[in-house]
């Protein structure tokens, strides 16, 4: 399909998911709800979370850790060396975007 990994990477959720998961070790989906849309400045929906953290995790762009607490499976997720290269180009493209569509 053409634009696949474009259309992965701008999904609502995905850019915040993998800039939260850049700046520490593991992230815990309680977490990640608490992000913002950078466009919109509102929350997104456990829904949307739930479904970035399987794309991503499809892709190879986050991994997934299950430990056990108290007897309680907790589940973490971390970003993965594909995930930083693909945030590192996200974000030299909309340098590069910026430029050509400036306001």
């Amino acid at each position: 399909m053409k634009y696949e990994m474009i259309s992965l990477i701008i999904a609502e959720g995905a850019l915040e998911i993998l800039d939260f998961l850049s700046k520490r070790e593991v992230g815990h989906f309680k977490e990640l709800r608490k992000l913002k849309n950078m466009r919109t400045g509102t929350f997104f929906s456990t829904t949307t979370i739930s479904s970035r953290l399987k794309e991503l995790l499809e892709y190879n762009a986050i991994e997934k850790t299950i430990s056990i607490s108290s007897g309680r499976n907790v589940v973490a997720y971390k970003i993965s060396s594909a995930g930083r290269r693909a945030l590192e180009l996200a974000d030299r493209f909309d340098k590069e975007l910026g430029e050509v569509l400036k306001k």
